[in-house]
C-alpha cells in the first residue's frame, strides 16, 4: 500500500513538473513552419550572411525528399546517383521578450551546420574545419537516427531583440544518398530549472570539448614526434652527408698535399741539383781562375829573369830596353793578381782567409800568402819564385808562422791549416 502510495506522488509530482515547464516556455518555430528554401544548385561558401531571399521557395518542414515523413519535397539535381551535397535553409524570426535559455530541436539527414545571424552556432556530425558547398557529413544517418530530433541548449545571449536570422545547411554523407530530411523546433524558456539542463548540456559539450582537445593533443605530440623523427633523420642524412662530403675534401686536399710535396720535393730536389751543378761549375771556374792567378804569378818570376837579362844586354838602342825595363816594373809592381788569387782561394776553401784571421790576427798579409801556398801544397822552390825570395826565407817564414800559431816544433804546419 505504501509503495503504491510513493508511485502515485512520484507521479502527481512528475505531472507538476512537466505541467509547470510547459507553461515555463514558448514556441517560437515548430516543425511544419514554413521556411525559405534554394535547390536549384550550390550557393557561394558565405550565402548564412546574406539576408532571406524573396526568390527562394518557401516550404512547410519536414523538406526534403525520399522519406515518408517529408511534406515539402526538394529537388536535388538531374542525377540520381550525384546528387548535390548541400541543401540551404533560411527564416526569420522575431524575439519580443527575455528568456534564460533557447532550445533547439533539429531533424537532419545526414549533417548539419546551424547559424545565427551570419554566425556559425553549432554543427553535428560534420568535419571539424572550414565547410564548402561539398563538405561530405561525417558518418550516414540511417534508420531510427533519421526519426530523431537532436536536442540543444543554449544561453539566452545567441539572439537580439527583435529580428534574427537563421539558417541551416544540410550536408550529405555522400552523394548519391537516397534520402534528405529537416525539420527545427525554437523553444525559449524563462523556467529557472532549464539552467540545470544548459548547466549539464554544458558539462557535456565540456567533456565533447576536453576529449577533443585530449585527441588533438595525442595527435599534435604524434606529431610533434614525427617531425622530431622527421628533422633528426634529416639531421643525420645532412651530418652523414656532410661528413661524406668532408671526408672527401680531406682525401682531395691530402691527395693535392702529397702531389705538392711531391711536386715541390722534387722540384727543390731539382733546384738542390742544379745548385751543387752551379756550385760545382763556379767552384771549378775558381779553381782554373786560382790556377790562372798563380800562373800568373809564375809569369812574375820570368818578367823579374827577362829584366836581369836585359839588364845585361849590350845595345846601342839603350832608350828602348830602359822602356821595356819600365814595363816589366810596372807588372812586378801589381798586386791584382795577388788579390784576385786570395779572392778565388777565399771562395773555393769557403772563406778560408776569414777563419785564419780570426784564429790568428797577428798574421801579415805576406805570411798568409804563404799559409796559402802551404795549404795548395806547394814546394818551398816554387813558393820562393812566385814571392821573389830565396828559398831559405819561405822555410824562415814558416818558422815565424808556426811560432806566432803556438804550434809545437813537430806539428805539420800543413795539416793544421788543412783543418781550417
Amino acid at each position: 500500500m505504501k509503495r503504491k502510495t510513493i508511485k502515485n506522488l512520484l507521479f502527481f509530482i512528475l505531472i507538476l513538473f512537466y505541467i509547470s515547464f510547459s507553461f515555463s516556455q514558448e514556441k517560437i518555430i515548430l516543425n511544419g513552419d514554413d521556411w525559405h528554401y534554394y535547390d536549384k544548385g550550390y550557393l557561394d561558401t558565405d550565402w548564412y550572411k546574406e539576408p532571406v531571399n524573396s526568390s527562394w521557395k518557401i516550404g512547410k518542414t519536414p523538406i526534403g525528399y525520399g522519406d515518408r515523413k517529408v511534406v515539402t519535397s526538394i529537388n536535388y539535381g538531374n542525377d540520381k546517383e550525384n546528387k548535390h551535397i548541400t541543401k540551404y535553409f533560411k527564416k526569420d524570426i522575431y524575439i519580443k521578450r527575455d528568456f534564460i535559455a533557447y532550445e533547439f530541436k533539429i531533424q537532419y539527414d545526414d549533417g548539419f551546420v546551424l547559424y545565427v545571424n551570419g554566425e556559425e552556432l553549432y554543427r553535428e556530425n560534420m568535419p571539424n574545419g572550414s565547410v564548402t558547398n561539398e563538405t561530405l557529413a561525417v558518418v550516414r544517418i540511417q534508420g531510427r537516427e533519421e526519426s530523431e530530433f537532436k536536442i540543444k541548449i543554449f544561453e539566452p545571449n545567441i539572439f537580439k531583440k527583435g529580428k534574427n536570422t537563421i539558417s541551416v545547411g544540410i550536408h550529405q554523407n555522400r552523394a548519391s544518398s537516397s534520402d534528405c530530411i529537416f525539420s527545427l523546433d525554437l523553444f525559449g524558456h524563462t523556467n529557472p530549472q532549464i539552467l540545470t539542463l544548459l548547466v549539464e548540456d554544458k558539462n557535456e559539450s565540456n567533456k565533447i570539448l576536453q576529449h577533443e582537445i585530449k585527441k588533438i593533443n595525442s595527435r599534435f605530440e604524434r606529431e610533434k614526434l614525427n617531425i622530431q623523427n622527421e628533422n633528426l633523420a634529416s639531421a643525420n642524412y645532412s651530418l652523414k652527408f656532410l661528413l661524406f662530403i668532408i671526408s672527401f675534401l680531406l682525401i682531395l686536399a691530402l691527395i693535392g698535399y702529397y702531389f705538392f710535396v711531391n711536386n715541390l720535393r722534387s722540384k727543390e730536389s731539382k733546384s738542390l741539383q742544379e745548385l751543387t751543378q752551379m756550385k760545382s761549375l763556379v767552384f771549378e771556374k775558381e779553381k782554373e781562375m786560382m790556377i790562372t792567378s798563380t800562373n800568373l804569378l809564375h809569369n812574375k818570376q820570368y818578367f823579374k829573369e827577362i829584366k836581369a837579362d836585359l839588364k845585361g844586354l849590350k845595345t846601342e838602342d839603350k832608350a828602348s830596353v830602359k822602356n821595356i825595363i819600365n814595363q816589366i816594373n810596372l807588372v812586378l809592381e801589381r798586386d791584382e793578381e795577388w788579390n784576385h788569387l786570395k779572392e778565388h782561394f777565399n771562395t773555393v776553401f769557403e772563406g778560408f782567409y776569414d777563419r785564419l784571421l780570426q784564429k790568428h790576427s797577428t798574421l801579415t798579409e805576406t805570411e798568409l800568402r804563404h799559409c796559402m801556398f802551404i795549404k795548395l801544397h806547394m814546394q818551398t822552390k816554387e813558393i820562393s819564385r812566385i814571392l821573389l825570395i830565396d828559398p831559405r826565407s819561405v822555410q824562415t817564414a814558416r818558422y815565424r808562422i808556426k811560432k806566432k800559431m803556438n804550434l809545437d816544433e813537430d806539428q805539420d804546419l800543413r795539416e793544421y791549416l788543412l783543418n781550417i
